[in-house]
């Protein structure tokens, strides 16, 4: 297991040369950012104004993030930036799943504007001030040496990503206000045109509108389109500052490969643990901290290489009194790697086909990695949950009891046989439901570690949605990196395999941006049979086709044909190139199909040298309407809850953005578990509830909508 390790980072770091055949690239956006991207306000100076002073209220420690709601942006409860991605794809082996990954590519979800070849501050994250003065609980003191102050991390160069060169290192600073401030954005305002003309007035384009009544009287409006009485314009109110923080230098790592980071520690995510105990400069009510990392992009002048690169990845970070040097575990466990598919070779796949040799599609068992952060044993239950969204289809797995011990001396649970193989190793030992009359399914699969006892307040949860539609998918649908050949006239194959004759609709495809839009180049859609084990003859080619893009969340384009193709048994999908120029297809280095990946650049197919999988996937089975396909992007089921740890009894729970306005609050009722199992605490759903009576651990928030069909999870630390 650990050479293939070793083989997957190295072959997934290889930086292409301008003599590589085939190429892997980072991305030029993420467009997950791009999506999810909140409202900015615009930052631009007003000198002339009067500054309004805008102070983050400071918070208690301890503080603790372990980034396991994945949230793409961090909590703003306790982060003043969002330029580092919040996800479960690039981490390697982390504390946890999720982590903040820090690269190349700004809160936009595109390239920093001044990335260049020489390395530049790229992301930041920067915490809230916190409270190191004094602590409210269980009462009121002034924090002194004696208290003890430590904070940790964890962290690890590349991941899943393109390693850091030794130039592009990852740094960390403390910090505290001054008493000067800089500019921080535009505080803006909605009013009605009504408030500057009469009614059958018009105000023109290029006409000047100044910031209404109690508003800074300087700030002015510049109108682009003609506005009449009745409409509405957001005009800037004031400039607001904020507190300007002094930085201090505390710690920083040089870039390397992850494989040469495991070789020097022996490990894949190291800790770093560091005592406060300057009380001059840091026991303030305004201490900060912040990460921030430089990068630099790769010498190619060829357009469609500049990528994103130079990843780090931070987590399970947590500062707090009471701490010591050899306070480097916690009474915790995870799993630290995503819920894999219970699909033996893919992700997702049509449910026709699935029907059509079911046994044979499932996998025997999978794989789980499970931690135990802490110093001491925890004697555990394991179990997973399968049930069918909207069926009545489910099904329970027990995997007993068993000790899970310390990660630092023995590493994840084995899959031997004793008790560990019932966890880290599960068997599969069902098959979907094989409903006629059905087309598609979607099954939700749940895993859940947790402490045997209740007074064992530890444990995790991950989620697999699997869905059995009309594609087939080797791909999880997050592009790590992009992939292509550099070659007029090549040609790349992705071989998939049929249990019954069918019939091939579509080709969806997901295209990464390149920079200049250099991949904005015509492409032949092909589909080969298969010749003894590699592409044969052409049975379709759709002609000058071009790569299509689209701003939301990974948006996979549809190529859907005018004539249906029928196939049998083995067949490729691929494409044939027009020019040399890298396509730059969206790769996910997650999950490995690279023995049925081929290219051709010499007349002769080689399969691929890279570890993963193209997101391409081919539309199998009955007609449909292109424009009525189910948009199969996965959606968290996360709750965000804070504060988290929880220190005052008041907890407040929010519902994925994407969910917000979909949910009836009437039909939607919260549970909370200790992760033993047991219920402690049910009510309506409220934004914020009491749990004041809570003993310190960790604890499971599920809530529950429509009578189970729908269910969110969520994860809140106690800690008074």
């Amino acid at each position: 297991m650990k050479n293939k390790i070793l083989l997957f980072l190295f072959i997934s770091s290889i930086i292409s040369t301008s003599y590589a055949q085939e190429i892997l690239t980072g991305l030029q956006q993420n467009p997950v950012i791009k999506q999810e991207l909140r409202k900015r306000k615009i930052t631009q100076s007003n000198e002339s104004g009067i500054r309004k002073l805008e102070t983050p209220t400071s918070i208690q420690l301890p503080f603790f993030d372990d980034f396991h709601n994945i949230t793409v942006f961090p909590d703003t409860n306790k982060w003043l930036d969002d330029y580092v991605f919040i996800n479960a794809d690039f981490p390697f082996y982390s504390a946890n799943v999720g982590a903040a990954t820090f690269d190349a590519i700004d809160n936009t979800g595109n390239l920093y504007p001044d990335a260049s070849t020489f390395p530049f501050i790229a992301d930041h994250l920067t915490s809230f001030p916190i409270r190191l003065d004094s602590v409210l609980f269980p009462e009121p003191a002034a924090i002194t040496l004696a208290d003890s102050v430590y904070f940790s991390f964890y962290y690890q160069p590349q991941g899943r990503g393109n390693k850091p060169e030794k130039w592009d290192s990852l740094v960390l600073q403390f910090g505290h206000y001054t008493d000067d401030s800089i500019f921080s954005y535009i505080e803006y305002t909605k009013v009605p045109i009504s408030s500057y003309i009469e009614p059958g007035d018009t105000i023109f384009p290029f006409d000047t509108l100044f910031a209404p009544s109690g508003c800074n009287q300087s700030m002015y409006f510049v109108a682009y389109d003609t506005l009449y009485y009745d409409d509405t314009v957001t005009m800037p109110c004031d400039s607001v500052y904020t507190p300007k923080t002094k930085w201090y230098y505390i710690w920083s790592s040089p870039g390397m490969r992850l494989d040469t980071f495991h070789h020097k520690f022996h490990t894949y995510c190291k800790q770093v643990l560091i005592p406060i105990k300057d009380s001059t400069r840091y026991y303030r009510k305004d201490f900060q901290f912040r990460f921030f990392n430089y990068a630099s992009l790769a010498s190619s002048y060829v357009p469609s290489w500049r990528s994103n690169c130079d990843q780090w990845n931070v987590d399970y970070i947590y500062l707090n009194i009471g701490r010591s040097e050899s306070d480097s575990t916690y009474r915790d466990i995870s799993f630290v790697e995503k819920a894999p598919s219970m699909l033996k070779k893919y992700q997702s796949m049509p449910y026709s086909q699935y029907k059509n040799n079911p046994t044979n599609e499932m996998q025997d068992s999978i794989r789980l990695f499970i931690s135990n952060l802490y110093n001491e044993a925890f004697n555990t239950d394991y179990a997973y949950y399968v049930s069918e969204v909207g069926g009545t289809f489910n099904f329970y797995h027990d995997g007993g009891g068993c000790n899970l011990p310390p990660f630092y001396e023995f590493g994840y649970q084995k899959c031997d046989e004793t008790c560990g193989a019932s966890r880290a190793c599960p068997t599969v030992n069902f098959i979907y439901p094989l409903g006629f009359g059905k087309d598609s399914i979607l099954l939700e699969v749940k895993h859940i570690i947790s402490g045997f006892t209740a007074a064992d307040t530890v444990g995790d949860t991950i989620m697999l949605q699997q869905k059995l539609y009309n594609y087939y998918a080797y791909d999880d649908g997050t592009p790590e990196f992009g992939y292509g050949i550099n070659s007029a006239f090549g040609k790349v194959a992705y071989r998939f395999k049929l249990n019954i004759k069918d019939t091939l609709r579509a080709v969806r495809m997901y295209f990464n941006r390149t920079e200049g839009n250099a991949n904005d180049q015509y492409f032949d859609l092909a589909v080969w049979r298969d010749n003894d084990g590699e592409p044969g003859e052409i049975i379709h080619l759709s002609k000058d086709m071009k790569p299509k893009f689209s701003d939301n969340l990974y948006q996979i384009q549809i190529y859907y044909f005018e004539n249906p193709v029928p196939v049998n048994s083995v067949f490729y999908i691929g494409w044939i190139q027009s020019t040399s120029e890298n396509l730059n297809v969206g790769f996910d280095s997650y999950n490995d199909a690279s023995s049925n990946i081929y290219y051709n650049v010499t007349g002769e197919w080689i399969k691929t040298s890279y570890s993963g999988s193209l997101i391409m996937r081919p539309v199998i089975g009955k007609k449909f309407d292109p424009a009525g396909i189910i948009n199969d992007q996965p959606l968290s089921n996360d709750l965000l809850v804070f504060p988290n740890p929880s220190t005052n009894g008041k907890l407040h729970i929010r519902l994925p953005d994407h969910y917000q306005y979909r949910i009836q609050r009437a039909e939607t009722n919260i549970s909370i578990f200790n992760v033993y199992g047991q219920i402690i605490f049910t009510s309506p759903y409220k934004e914020t509830i009491d749990i004041s009576g809570l003993s310190n651990g960790m604890y499971i928030i599920r809530l529950n909508y429509n009578s189970n069909k729908l269910i969110f999870t969520g994860k809140v630390m106690v800690s008074r």
